[in-house]
């Protein structure tokens, strides 16, 4: 029990797109500044911690089971 297909005005569609947009456009802000722009790139993206900061907390990992099985993949392998 299908309905039957509508045919599709496009030039309705068009214009309704057209008038979304322009009121998405007109709801927008005027456009800020540099500082502003800047102070909501920082609320985005987080300060990330340097190599240094994630090598020192991976270090005490290391230490133990996978190190084990790291040692004895390379005395397999012939590199140890």
């Amino acid at each position: 029990m299908e309905s039957e297909g509508q045919v599709l005005d496009e030039d309705k569609l068009d214009s309704a797109i057209a008038d979304l947009l322009r009121e998405e456009a007109d709801e927008e802000p005027e456009q800020q500044n540099g500082a502003e722009a800047a102070a909501r790139s920082e609320q985005v993206f987080p300060e990330l911690p340097g190599q240094e900061e994630i090598d020192e907390q991976a270090a005490p990992q290391e230490i133990g089971f996978a190190a084990s099985l790291l040692q004895k993949w390379a005395d397999l392998r012939g590199a140890a």
